[in-house]
């Protein structure tokens, strides 16, 4: 098992905590655009530019596809492009990107926490119930990493951004939901930056990552070849009832990577998921110190945290 020590510091100190009665109603946000509509394909593109010139045009919903298999230019999308578009629901137009996010790389959705207390759920389900339109959540098998080389992979990697407007700790549950392939995962790995993605160079989806054999160090800073997001933490043992959790600084916009975990390659077992968040009080002074003084230099955010070996 792999976890930060942020992330096993908050587990035990936060156990029993009641969670606030007055929670808001968060609001999640999701990116319509798909490749040639199909749950097989790598997703998350945010710009769709029908006036490419390449093989392929853009839908309503579909981003523009070319014969090198990428949508928008080949693996790269045409950033300064003028007919370059969003498609997102949850925002305050499709073209509305979460939090104004600005750059190439891909992004599949955002979840924004407005009070204390606050939970959401990251789904189809819940993308249809909210906008009358199921979004497409999925991921690979091995796309945190596979149990292969071991490596991950960015093709099914997905990608999404989570705010809060108050200072509490968040805590995410992931599962599989069984309804895309018959063989499939079931435990998760997530990697946790700081930031959103400022890049507007040309963006690959495509490419490995998690392979520290290879020089690519699980906590890594972008990554995917992107800029602007620090490394603040990972685990690969994330399941429906082992959380990942964090302390969310308020309006912070914080990245969230995340894909199957020892299961074969990218795109074997692939699934569509249910990410839940829930959240709790950032434990007070006087109970961090009854876990003992060593838990309370890991409680200020802001500052890279180390993973544990």
């Amino acid at each position: 098992m792999q976890k930060t020590k942020l992330a096993t510091a908050i587990s035990l100190t936060v156990a029993g905590l009641a969670m606030s009665s007055a929670a808001a109603a968060s609001t999640t946000m999701y990116n319509m655009n798909t490749f040639d509509g199909l749950s097989s394909k790598t997703d998350g593109w945010v710009w769709s530019d029908p006036a490419n010139t390449q093989t392929g045009a853009a839908g309503p919903n579909v981003a523009a596809d070319s014969n090198t298999g990428a949508p928008a230019g080949g693996n790269f999308v045409n950033y300064n492009s003028a007919t370059r578009a969003a498609n997102f629901v949850g925002t305050a137009s499709p073209s509305t990107t979460p939090f104004g996010f600005n750059a190439t790389s891909s992004l599949n959705w955002g979840i924004q926490l407005t009070g204390a207390g606050d939970s959401g759920q990251i789904s189809a389900a819940d993308s249809l119930a909210r906008y009358g339109v199921a979004a497409e959540i999925d991921t690979g098998g091995g796309a945190w990493q596979d149990n292969i080389t071991p490596t991950g992979w960015k093709h099914q990697t997905d990608i999404g951004l989570i705010e809060s407007d108050v200072t509490q700790v968040v805590h995410i549950n992931l599962a599989t939901l069984g309804n895309l392939t018959p063989d499939t995962f079931s435990t998760f790995g997530v990697t946790l930056f700081e930031g959103m993605d400022t890049g507007t160079a040309s963006y690959n989806h495509h490419g490995s990552w998690n392979n520290p054999a290879a020089g690519k160090a699980f906590t890594a800073d972008d990554p995917f070849g992107t800029a602007g997001l620090t490394n603040i933490g990972y685990a690969n043992d994330v399941t429906a009832s082992q959380d990942f959790s964090f302390i969310a600084q308020a309006g912070q916009v914080y990245t969230l990577y995340l894909g199957g975990y020892n299961f074969s390659k990218w795109n074997t077992g692939l699934d569509n998921y249910v990410m839940n968040v829930t959240t709790s009080p950032v434990p007070v002074p006087g109970a961090v110190w009854l876990f003992g003084s060593g838990v309370v230099g890991m409680l200020g955010v802001g500052r890279r945290k180390t993973v544990a070996a």
